[in-house]
């Protein structure tokens, strides 16, 4: 999901969400480890919301679980 346009979108999206701040950005190249965010705490803030935008996309298609 990294390098399409959805993860693309979803960036875009959390950044409309979180309002201003510092969402100065990491080399596409660290994206894989988890690393977006050059802030720390911004980081962890947009792994939740990806989390969740996931979660939201399974129990879409059926294959969320409760456990």
């Amino acid at each position: 999901m990294l390098n399409t346009q959805e993860h693309i979108d979803l960036v875009a999206q959390f950044e409309r969400d979180v309002g201003p701040g510092r969402l100065d950005k990491e080399p596409k190249e660290t994206w894989s480890r988890c690393r977006i965010y050059q802030d720390g705490r911004v980081n962890e803030q947009f792994l939740v919301y990806r989390f969740g935008y996931a979660y939201g996309k399974a129990i879409g298609r059926g294959e969320a679980t409760n456990g």
